[in-house]
């Protein structure tokens, strides 16, 4: 059934983009009345969706590079109250390439999949890291597999085919590795107290799955899930009060002083309670 109407404009590759949330950019929604995924039809899908990824680019991911790196350490915690130890983990959609940059430091084997040549440049001409312009779909679990860990961070949202993803990284999981997944809960009360103007509702989202949807699937694939818990991000709170007042008119003069203010330059680390962290282990 239709849940939110949308609008009909051509996708472009800034759409896609991290930062990119505008209230209302998106196209038709359509929630299952069964599971309650949230589906946005309209999307190209395979090799067209693709190439929108590999045009876009994010100048502005990097101003929040310090919140993204302590969030990125948060998950790297979970994975690792899981994993058996620190063997090969694999990011998929691996960005600039932060969390794979903190998970070698604490002695971790990576290797990162990223489609943005942007992204992808930082990850491997800045920090020198291992990530391939390739999709999850396309590895092969004889030559690519046995991975102790796979992070799936606010990207299941953005394939055309969840299941087939989650089916692709069982495959590539060693017995008893560590799936991480990150992702936006279109049936968490934040989201339905939001409505329309939820920030998960966004252009670059194909399929949202709530939280008991997702963990089905998973055990459907043969994984276990082991844990489940909200994420708590980093930011500025000048980032938080920006976002925030993009959806609530009371706060945009707030917005507009911010950036006199020093105090909106420090760290802030919250839950909003519409992400989940799901770990399953294989």
């Amino acid at each position: 059934m239709l849940r939110f109407a949308g609008g009909d404009r051509r996708l472009a590759p800034g759409d896609l983009s991290p930062t990119c949330h505008v209230p209302g950019a998106h196209a038709d929604l359509y929630g299952c009345e069964r599971c309650g995924t949230v589906q946005q039809p309209a999307l190209p899908a395979g090799p067209e969706l693709h190439d929108l990824y590999r045009a876009m680019r994010d100048d502005a991911y990097l101003d929040q590079e310090a919140g993204r790196r302590a969030t990125a350490r948060r998950l790297l915690d979970l994975v690792e109250g899981q994993a058996t130890g620190r063997g090969t983990l694999l990011d998929v959609g691996c960005g600039h390439g932060l969390l794979l940059d903190e998970a070698r430091r604490r002695g971790w084997t990576v290797r990162g999949l990223e489609l943005s040549a942007s992204g992808r440049a930082h990850a491997t001409e800045v920090l020198g890291l291992d990530v391939a312009d390739a999709t999850l779909e396309s590895l092969d679990p004889q030559r690519d597999g046995d991975l102790d860990a796979i992070v799936l961070a606010d990207v299941l949202e953005h394939f055309d085919d969840p299941v087939g993803a989650v089916r692709a990284a069982a495959a590539l999981l060693r017995p008893g590795g560590v799936l991480c997944v990150v992702t936006p809960d279109p049936a968490s009360r934040t989201a339905r107290l939001a409505g329309e103007r939820w920030w998960g509702y966004l252009p670059a989202h194909t399929y949202l799955l709530p939280r008991s949807t997702l963990r089905g699937l998973l055990a459907a694939e043969g994984l276990e899930p082991v844990g489940d818990v909200g994420l708590r991000r980093s930011f500025t709170l000048a980032y938080w009060i920006d976002g925030l007042a993009g959806r609530a008119a009371a706060l945009r003069t707030l917005a507009g002083l911010a950036g006199r203010l020093a105090l909106t330059r420090r760290q802030v680390t919250l839950s909003l309670g519409d992400e989940r962290v799901v770990l399953a282990r294989g």
